[in-house]
C-alpha cells in the first residue's frame, strides 16, 4: 500500500518511495524467505527493483492527480477550474504595449487606431486612445502591438509614422516595449490568480495592487503608501502625505488610471507619469500619477560543465532568457523591484538543462561593464527592472 507525505508549507503531496520499496521487500521476503538477497545483481532483486518502480510510477500519478486540487499546484485543465471558482479565466493571448513619444503641431489630433511601425522589425504598433498634440508640442502615449504574442521592441526602434496624420511629426520609444504573450501559461496563471485575490480584499493595498495586475499587459506592479501627513521618502520614493504610489510594468496609461480609482477616497498620487481621468458619475477630471519602471540593463556570465548537449552555449542563453522573463516555475525572474541574484540564474539553468552543471555566474550592471563583474546579487529600487539582452550573455564552457 503506497503511502504519502503532506509537505504543509507549500501544499503538496508527494509519494512516499523509501516506504514504498521497503514493503514491497517485505511482501518478497514472506514469501521466499528473510534471508533472501535483494541486492539488484540477483534475480529476485531485479523483480523487486522492477516492482518498486512499477508502484512508485502509479504512487507518483496518484499525488499529481491529488495535487490539481492546490490551485497553486495544478495545472491544464484543473487549474482552469480552479480558477474559475474565484471568477477568473486563463488570460488569452495578449498584445505587447509600448510607451511612444510623439511630436508635432500643437493642437493635432492623432486617432486612435493610427500606426506606427518598428523600423528593425516591422512590426506595426496602434494607438490606443485618442491624442492631442499639447502646448509643448510633445506627448507621450500607450500602444499596443498588432500581433498578439511576445512582441519585442527595442529603445528607439519605433520611429516610422505609418497613418498619415497631418501635423503629427515623429515618434519615437525611449523604453522597450512590455512583450505580450500567447495563451496565459500555467505558471503565468497561477501567479495572476493569487493578485486577483486581493480584488475582494479589504486592504487597500493588495486591492490596488490586484486591480491594475489583472489588467490586460500588465507584467508586474509595485505598492507603497504614505499614511503621515508629512512628505517622506519610503523605499527611494518621495510620496507627498497622505499618499499612494505604485509602479507599473506594461499596461495601457488609461486603463491603469481608471483601476487605480480602488484606491480610498482622497489620498494622493505620486509618480512621473500623469493621466488624466474623468469621473463617470460627477465628471470630474482627477489628475492620476503614478510610475514606469526604470530599466537596469545587466551582464551575465555563466561558467558551466556540459554533457552531450551539441548547442549548449545557445541552449544555456535561452535558458537564462527564459528565467528572465518569469517562465521558469517558482522563479520571478527580473521582475519589477526584484534584486538580481547570480545563484538565482545559475539554480534556473540547471533545473531547465539536465545536462549542463553550472560551476558560477557573475553578473554586473551594463553601466559598469564586465570589470564589475561579481558573484554578489545587485539590489534594485521597487522602481527599477534588471533586463537582459542575449548579446549581453556570455557563456564559458569548462
Amino acid at each position: 500500500m503506497a503511502t504519502y507525505e503532506y509537505i504543509t508549507s507549500n501544499g503538496t503531496i508527494v509519494p512516499d518511495t523509501a516506504s514504498i520499496q521497503a514493503d514491497v521487500i517485505a511482501e518478497y521476503q514472506e514469501v521466499y524467505g528473510s534471508d533472501i538477497s535483494t541486492d539488484t545483481s540477483t534475480e529476485i532483486g531485479r523483480q523487486i527493483d522492477a516492482e518498486t518502480t512499477s508502484r512508485i510510477s502509479v504512487a507518483r500519478n496518484n499525488a499529481l492527480l491529488a495535487n490539481q486540487i492546490n490551485p497553486n499546484q495544478a495545472t491544464g485543465v484543473f487549474l482552469d477550474a480552479d480558477y474559475a471558482l474565484m471568477g477568473g479565466k486563463r488570460d488569452a493571448a495578449e498584445q505587447s504595449t509600448v510607451e511612444c513619444t510623439l511630436t508635432g503641431v500643437v493642437g493635432t489630433v492623432i486617432p486612435a487606431g493610427s500606426f506606427v511601425q518598428d523600423v528593425v522589425t516591422n512590426f506595426t504598433w496602434q494607438l490606443v486612445d485618442e491624442t492631442t498634440i499639447p502646448t509643448g508640442n510633445t506627448i507621450d502615449a500607450s500602444f499596443r502591438s498588432v500581433d498578439f504574442g511576445a512582441i519585442d521592441a527595442a529603445p528607439g526602434d519605433i520611429t516610422k509614422i505609418v497613418s498619415g496624420v497631418v501635423g503629427w511629426e515623429t515618434v519615437t520609444n525611449a523604453a522597450s516595449a512590455v512583450p505580450g504573450k500567447t495563451e496565459q501559461s500555467d505558471i503565468s496563471t497561477r501567479k495572476q490568480r493569487q493578485f486577483e485575490i486581493g480584488q475582494n480584499s479589504k486592504s487597500n493595498a493588495f486591492s490596488i495592487k490586484a486591480a491594475i495586475s489583472a489588467l490586460d499587459g500588465v507584467a508586474a506592479v509595485s505598492y507603497r503608501e504614505n499614511v503621515e501627513n508629512i512628505t517622506q521618502t519610503i523605499d527611494g520614493v518621495l510620496m507627498v502625505p497622505h499618499s499612494n504610489y505604485v509602479c507599473v510594468d506594461g499596461g495601457v496609461d488609461s486603463e491603469i488610471a481608471e483601476a487605480y480609482q480602488i484606491k480610498s477616497g482622497g489620498s494622493n498620487y505620486n509618480g512621473s507619469v500623469i493621466e488624466p481621468y474623468t469621473d463617470p458619475d460627477s465628471g470630474q477630471v482627477i489628475n492620476v500619477k503614478f510610475d514606469r519602471p526604470t530599466e537596469k540593463p545587466m551582464l551575465v556570465q555563466v561558467t558551466a560543465k556540459v554533457g552531450a548537449s551539441t548547442n549548449a552555449v545557445q541552449d544555456i542563453k535561452d535558458a537564462v532568457i527564459s528565467y528572465a522573463n518569469g517562465e521558469v516555475d517558482g522563479e520571478n525572474g527580473f521582475a519589477l523591484g526584484e534584486d538580481t541574484s547570480p545563484f538565482e540564474i545559475g539554480s534556473a539553468v540547471n533545473v531547465q538543462l539536465s545536462d549542463v552543471f553550472v560551476n558560477k555566474v557573475q553578473i554586473a550592471t551594463v553601466a559598469a561593464g564586465v570589470g564589475a563583474y561579481s558573484t554578489d546579487t545587485i539590489t534594485n529600487e521597487i522602481f527599477e527592472k534588471a533586463t537582459i539582452q542575449e548579446s549581453n550573455i556570455e557563456v564559458i564552457i569548462l
